[in-house]
C-alpha cells in the first residue's frame, strides 16, 4: 500500500489520551474522514495503525483519539511520530503539487537533460535534503531548494539541478 506522512504527533493533551497534531500541508478537512492511521516512530522506525476515534480542531491545529491511548502517558510516547495514511486520504493536490516522497525515484539531471543520477531519498528538515546516487555510484546530499534545483517535473520523472558544482564535492 502506498502510504504518505500528512502530520506528526506533537504532544498528548488533555488526561483521556488525545493528541496535538502538526499537519504538514496545513490542510485539515481530511482528517476528519480517516478511520485508521499508522504512526511511524521516527526513532525505531516502527509502524503500528490505530484506529481513530476522534478528530476535532482546537484553536489553529488539529486533536486526534487513536483506539488503545487512553491518557497523557502513552500519549507522549507517540511525540513526534509521523501519520501515516493511504494516498487516497491526504490532503487533495492541486494542479503542480506534489507529497516530497514522489520525488524518490526522479533523475537528477543537469539543465542540458543528461543525467547526473537518482534521488533515493529524502532527509526532512528544515531545509529537505535529497539523497542521490551518482551515475558513478557514490551517494551525496544535495539542499532541495530553488537555488539548487528546479522545480521537479514529476510527469517526466527529473529533476533539474541548476547548482552543478554540487555534484563536484565528492
Amino acid at each position: 500500500m502506498d502510504l504518505i506522512a500528512i502530520g506528526t504527533v506533537r504532544t498528548a493533551w488533555g488526561v483521556n489520551g488525545w493528541l496535538k497534531l502538526k499537519s504538514f500541508s496545513g490542510e485539515w478537512d481530511h482528517y476528519s474522514t480517516l478511520e485508521n492511521v499508522t504512526l511511524r516512530n521516527r526513532h525505531n522506525l516502527r509502524d503500528k495503525t490505530y484506529q481513530v476515534e476522534g478528530f476535532r480542531m482546537l484553536q489553529s491545529g488539529g486533536l486526534i483519539k487513536l483506539a488503545g491511548i487512553d491518557n497523557p502517558e502513552e500519549g507522549k510516547l507517540l511525540a513526534g511520530s509521523e501519520l501515516l495514511v493511504p494516498r487516497e486520504l491526504g490532503a487533495a493536490l492541486k494542479e503542480n503539487e506534489w507529497y516530497l516522497s514522489d520525488l524518490v525515484g526522479l533523475a537528477l539531471v543537469n539543465p542540458e537533460g543528461s543525467v547526473l543520477g537518482e534521488i533515493t531519498g529524502i532527509v526532512e528538515s528544515a531545509d529537505d535534503l535529497l539523497e542521490i546516487r551518482k551515475t558513478d555510484g557514490k551517494n551525496i546530499l544535495i539542499p532541495f531548494r530553488s537555488g539548487f534545483v528546479d522545480e521537479p517535473d514529476i510527469g517526466k520523472g527529473v529533476l533539474v539541478l541548476t547548482a552543478l558544482w554540487l555534484m563536484d564535492k565528492t
